[in-house]
């Protein structure tokens, strides 16, 4: 597992609890994907990126992870409406791996994405993508949330990588200088002590 720690059972079971009572969420509120504003707050948007990003690093076999390289958790404005009010969660981690792994890493965030895929989830590769860096996207109707996952080989000055980002649905917000998006955005900061 990323991150360290064993997950425990009624750890994985509260879990499993939020993932269900979100996804209900999406159907009552008709949300058939991110940029969908929905009947949802931006702190369930949050909640359900963050474990949806955590589910899917999880499931990342541990003989390929090095560390994590990177994370973030912040408010992003949804494409729909430039002038930020309606905002979802991206939640993020960047991981990198193991130098035996690197060859191979195109296949491992395949098996990934399969996963996910197995589950009734579409996934789609991104015209973005090159021979050194692919990125997936993935997609359920059932979900509050979307994921991408980049696979990204050894480069001038960077390592070889699995980023996941997870972003939640839209959420219609006060906007990003509001006490609502502001006090979600300061929970994410580093304690001072």
């Amino acid at each position: 597992m990323v991150g360290g720690g064993r997950k425990t059972i009624g750890g994985m079971l509260a879990a499993a609890f939020v993932l269900v009572a979100l996804a209900g969420c999406a159907s009552a509120g008709g949300a058939e994907s991110p940029e969908a504003v929905s009947q949802v707050t931006l702190a369930q948007s949050k909640s359900y990126a963050q474990l949806l990003r955590n589910e899917a690093s999880s499931r990342l076999p541990e003989i390929v992870l090095k560390e994590v390289a990177q994370s973030s958790d912040v408010s992003v404005a949804c494409d729909s409406d430039p002038s930020g009010l309606e905002r979802s969660w991206s939640s993020g981690m960047s991981i990198l791996i193991t130098n035996s792994t690197a060859p191979r890493i195109h296949a491992v965030a395949d098996e990934l994405a399969a996963s996910f895929v197995a589950q009734g989830w579409t996934s789609t590769v991104d015209d973005s993508s090159t021979d050194t860096r692919v990125v997936t996207e993935l997609t359920s109707e059932a979900s509050l949330a979307a994921i991408q996952i980049e696979a990204a080989l050894k480069a001038e000055g960077q390592e070889p990588s699995i980023s996941i980002t997870a972003t939640g649905v839209c959420a219609l917000t006060g906007g990003p200088e509001s006490d609502e998006v502001l006090k979600l955005e300061l929970q994410e900061q580093p304690s001072q002590n």
